[in-house]
């Protein structure tokens, strides 16, 4: 459960540093992994995220430009064994699971994942995101008592990211705006005062509701940057333009009920309860004399 600090920054925020979320040894397994498997990482067209869409102004921002594109990393969840195994963990984290229960009530489901990697030159990201106008995906609302969010990402990331690198920055604040954000705002073109850049160490996570302004300065650090963004929504929703059972299909004999539960499709009535399957996976197994005279 949140606690009544973290629950008041995130409304307050719109993201949430959770540090140390992950052991050293998982960081170190997921890098090895990708140092096993850069033949997955599509590089990116230098401007193809920095402004030059004809949406979001038809050139290059300076405040974004860069001398390349990002890496794109998608479908580690089916790199061969034994890569995969430390990315199909992270579906099911105890503690990032508890907190989407916060986020987003019992009722949710993984939606998606995908890795980022940027390297000393690497272009920015036109922020998007923001709490208007209105996306039926993506949102924020205090009812009830609490929080409700819609598409809600965690961000782990697996090397650090010290002040002035570059990488993952917002607009704090946004996922309660009323107006649109002006497109010059989302270039980093004005307004340069309100945009926080987020320092953080190898091994901790930034969660925010994809309802939040955010995007990515430019990479200026001599180490590559490694992300990794699992995404979660609630249950009778869907982010993608379909699901797709048979991106599991190879390693479905291997889930776990809870691994079944998030990854089932869309649907609202009668899923299973996250908190409950959460409190199962936790407790211990009975041991030989339990067994024997429970």
């Amino acid at each position: 459960m949140m606690t009544d600090q973290e629950k008041y920054l995130f409304d307050l925020n719109g993201y949430l540093v959770v540090e140390d979320v992950l052991t050293p040894e998982q960081v170190h397994a997921m890098n090895e992994a990708i140092d096993h498997n850069r033949e997955y990482i599509r590089i990116r067209n230098h401007d193809s995220l920095s402004g030059a869409a004809d949406r979001h102004g038809g050139k290059a921002s300076d405040a974004l430009a860069g001398e390349h594109g990002r890496g794109d990393m998608k479908g580690f969840l089916n790199w061969p064994k034994p890569w995969c195994e430390p990315f199909r963990d992270l579906l099911i984290h105890p503690a990032i699971l508890r907190y989407m229960v916060d986020f987003l009530g019992d009722d949710f489901r993984y939606s998606n994942a995908n890795g980022i990697t940027m390297t000393a030159g690497n272009e920015g990201h036109v922020f998007h995101g923001g709490g208007a106008p209105m996306r039926h995906h993506s949102f924020y609302r205090f009812q009830d008592g609490r929080m409700w969010n819609g598409l809600t990402a965690v961000c782990y990331q697996l090397a650090d990211v010290n002040p002035g690198d570059g990488g993952f920055a917002c607009l704090p604040g946004s996922h309660k705006s009323n107006y649109s954000c002006p497109r010059e705002i989302r270039r980093l073109e004005a307004a340069m005062d309100n945009v926080r850049h987020i320092p953080v160490r190898a091994g901790s996570a930034i969660i925010f509701t994809e309802a939040l302004m955010h995007g990515a300065l430019p990479w200026k650090a001599s180490h590559e940057r490694r992300t990794l963004l699992y995404r979660y929504i609630p249950a009778c929703m869907a982010y993608g333009r379909k699901y797709e059972p048979d991106e599991y299909e190879s390693f479905a004999d291997e889930l776990s009920p809870l691994h079944r539960a998030l990854i089932e499709p869309p649907y609202y009535s009668g899923r299973q309860s996250i908190a409950e399957l959460l409190e199962a996976e936790d407790e211990p197994e009975p041991s030989e004399t339990q067994v024997n005279h429970g």
